[in-house]
């Protein structure tokens, strides 16, 4: 036989590698249970990152209605990590409170400025907290501790949102 030529038998034992194939199903099976653990703990668990409540148990009803002046529904999650709650009159304005990550945050004290945009950090709400505004959508991002909050508001003028916000996000702030 020429030199670097494999038999037959050997290029089996290259396809075998140096476990048989029993083995190679175990090893197989084993990574794919741990991977499917990982995601469902990451999907169980996402929650305890944020804290204990649901982001719709953060504020209620009554509460949105009475800072946005307006009667608003029930609040309606979003995924596992927000809620929103829109008014149910002939004025359309929407709130929604989103658990954020510190990647998210750190985005939106450090990004440009849009055109039309107002950005001012608040005092007084968490640890930091940047408002930012355009005409009838407006945000206020906080963080307290570990924590990222995003309180949102489409509807209203700038000038309106600001307070609105602040006050949306200290209560919602007091249940986590």
């Amino acid at each position: 036989m020429a030199p670097g030529c494999r038999t037959e038998s050997s290029i089996a034992g290259l396809r075998d590698g140096p476990f048989d194939y029993t083995t190679r199903m175990h090893i197989r099976n084993s990574a794919a249970f741990l991977l499917s653990g990982v995601f469902v703990a990451s999907l169980c668990c996402s929650q305890l990152a944020y804290g204990d409540s649901a982001p719709c148990d953060l504020l209620t009803q009554n509460q949105v209605s009475t800072i946005v002046g307006a009667s608003v529904g029930a609040g309606s999650p979003i995924a596992n990590t927000g809620c929103s709650w829109k008014t149910t009159g002939a004025t359309r304005v929407v709130v929604s409170v989103s658990m954020q990550s510190d990647k998210m945050f750190a985005g939106a004290k450090s990004s440009p400025a849009m055109p039309q945009e107002t950005r001012t950090p608040v005092s007084g709400v968490g640890d930091d907290a940047i408002f930012s505004g355009v005409p009838n959508f407006s945000s206020l991002w906080v963080r307290t501790g570990t924590k990222f909050l995003l309180v949102r508001i489409y509807g209203v003028s700038v000038s309106e949102a600001q307070t609105k916000l602040t006050t949306l996000a200290k209560d919602a702030l007091s249940k986590l």
